[in-house]
């Protein structure tokens, strides 16, 4: 049995949890608003508490404090904080521990892709449908979350995958792609979420992020938007676990319409993406973290 299904037969394999479908739906839906997307994350503490947190950092500078989840979404923005709360929410159900990989590492590596996956949208001259935009930040947050579940269900594949990975001093993803081809992380990814009955342009952000190439026609905007922003990542040295890719498909480049001039600006762009990651992530204390596989 191979490992795409040996995971549907994972008993504690994590689902979503509520509060990360309540918001994702509020955040996509025409009739949401500042009200009732502040009910929503006031029902979990924590996440409202760190919400208000970043809202009152420096990176939103501003002299007057808030204390409600209503002003912090007027200071911050709509869909800013609902993504917010959405990976804080992640990230307290998928974060444990681990002898390889470093957690605040892949997060900070998670949300920075999202954030750039996301504005792929608002600056390429593609036009993207309504459905689209709504699939880009879960795309970018949860593109590598096939390489959690390795580490944390699959831990002795993934060890083997590291080490040859040493042995043939090459990338991670050149490892997996030798080591276990027909479930990389990227498949694993998307073999969780249509377990999840994840929105299927998001699986396909998911699957096809390292190999656009193979996407469906219909899903090219999604899928090239995720490839970007790990191209982004991991060419610009900016923390990226697969390894440094040296040369881009040339023909999502210019599907994108990215040239030398507006690549450049994009990597500045990541940089204060990492910024606003750091800071989300500087909200999650050792306490409120989750541990994913049982001790």
């Amino acid at each position: 049995m191979n490992i795409l299904q040996r995971l549907s037969e994972i008993h504690e394999l994590p689902t979503l949890p509520e509060v990360v479908l309540r918001i994702q739906a509020m955040v996509n839906s025409d009739e949401g608003d500042a009200k009732m997307l502040s009910r929503i994350i006031e029902q979990d503490p924590a996440v409202a508490s760190k919400i208000l947190k970043i809202a009152n950092s420096s990176f939103y500078s501003s002299s007057q404090r808030i204390t409600s989840i209503t002003r912090a979404i007027t200071r911050i923005g709509f869909n800013e904080v609902g993504h917010i709360a959405l990976a804080i929410s992640l990230i307290k159900k998928f974060s444990g521990k681990s002898d390889i990989l470093d957690y605040k590492q892949f997060w900070r590596h998670a949300l920075t892709g999202a954030f750039l996956t996301s504005m792929v949208a608002k600056t390429s001259k593609v036009a993207f449908s309504d459905a689209e935009r709504q699939a880009l930040f879960l795309s970018g947050l949860l593109h590598d979350i096939g390489i959690l579940i390795y580490d944390q269900f699959f831990h002795e594949e993934f060890e083997r995958i590291i080490q040859y990975a040493y042995s043939k001093n090459m990338t991670y993803l050149e490892a997996e792609q030798n080591v276990t081809p027909s479930a990389t992380h990227a498949a694993l990814g998307a073999a969780l979420l249509e377990l999840w009955k994840t929105d299927f342009l998001v699986t396909s952000g998911v699957r096809f992020h390292h190999t656009p190439q193979k996407a469906p026609v219909n899903h090219r905007a999604v899928v090239s938007a995720a490839y970007f922003s790990e191209y982004i990542l991991c060419t610009s040295g900016l923390e990226c676990f697969e390894g440094f890719i040296s040369n881009g498909d040339k023909d999502i480049l210019h599907y994108l319409q990215i040239t030398p001039s507006t690549l450049s600006d994009y990597i500045k762009q990541a940089e204060y993406e990492v910024e606003r990651s750091d800071l989300i992530l500087a909200m999650n204390s050792t306490d409120d973290i989750l541990q994913l596989r049982a001790i």
